[in-house]
């Protein structure tokens, strides 16, 4: 069975590790009760890593009325160690704030993603956070793999940035294209597109030649979900693989809900060569689609 998790997005989720541990096990809880006894792959949505930097912060920080207060408020309590990449590495204020908060996010985040793989025995896709390569002062959007036995079996770097993630943004870096590599599974080889990716060419081309049969796209839409958009949306896993047949079968789980004066919207889907298998019933509720592999 596969599952996509159309997950709400709520500023309560994130504010300590057990809150986020909390939701990611509730969501889990209820996928694995419709998907029944069996193997099992779940796909997260985009960015839902990326919140736990603000993870364990101050009733101060949650007090604020928009992202940016909140950023500027964790930079001013982690001001020294802040300041230092800033200043001596010459990086911005976001990306310094992301490789002194990444270790404790980073932990978080797959921690509790590798604790719901083996508690429900299945393989995830824990969508994607950003967060920090080794030691470097690179920050990427990563997509993590898990096994049914909680191990981290695959990372996968998003290539094509959009402008929330630009410099003038979270200031996240894009990977080479090469950096696309596949994940062997019990579903077929796995092919992760994180959400704009799925969009292009270069990527679609790589995935194939790596022979992917399952084409993953976690997304996070930070736009309304008007006729524009879900036009616009068919141009991706839609596409790739009722259009052009490129590949068997897509997932496409999208973030929804907001936090401050973000927002994100979009219907979550499962698509095979014939069309839709599956497809969210609403654009900003939370959503858990179980289908069998087609």
């Amino acid at each position: 069975m596969i599952a996509c998790i159309q997950m709400k997005l709520s500023a309560d989720d994130y504010r300590t590790q057990e809150t986020f541990e909390d939701k990611i096990f509730d969501l889990m809880k209820r996928t694995r009760q419709q998907a029944g006894k069996g193997q099992l792959l779940v796909v997260f949505p985009e960015h839902i890593g990326t919140f736990c930097l603000l993870c364990n912060e101050s009733a101060e920080v949650w007090s604020s009325g928009s992202f940016s207060k909140a950023v500027s408020k964790i930079i001013k309590a982690h001001f020294l160690s802040i300041s230092g990449y800033r200043l001596f590495r010459r990086q911005s204020w976001i990306r310094s704030l992301a490789l002194v908060k990444s270790g404790e996010a980073e932990r978080i985040y797959l921690s509790t993603f590798s604790k719901a793989a083996r508690e429900f025995g299945a393989w995830i896709v824990a969508g994607s956070g950003m967060t920090r390569w080794g030691q470097t002062n690179t920050v990427y959007n990563s997509s993590p793999v898990f096994n049914p036995f909680g191990e981290l079996v695959h990372r996968q770097h998003k290539v094509h940035l959009v402008d929330m993630e630009g410099p003038e943004g979270l200031d996240i870096a894009p990977a080479p294209v090469n950096y696309l590599s596949a994940v062997e599974s019990p579903f077929g080889r796995l092919g992760i597109a994180i959400c704009l990716d799925a969009f292009k060419e270069d990527v679609w081309n790589r995935l194939q030649d790596l022979d992917v049969k399952i084409l993953i796209q976690p997304s996070a839409n930070n736009g309304p979900w008007n006729e524009w958009q879900k036009e616009d949306w068919l141009n991706s896993s839609y596409k790739a693989v009722y259009s052009q047949k490129r590949f068997p079968l897509a997932i496409n789980p999208m973030l929804v809900g907001g936090m401050w004066e973000l927002e994100f919207e979009g219907q979550s889907s499962i698509i095979s060569t014939s069309g839709y298998v599956s497809r969210a019933q609403t654009h900003n509720e939370e959503e858990i689609l179980v289908s069998s592999l087609v």
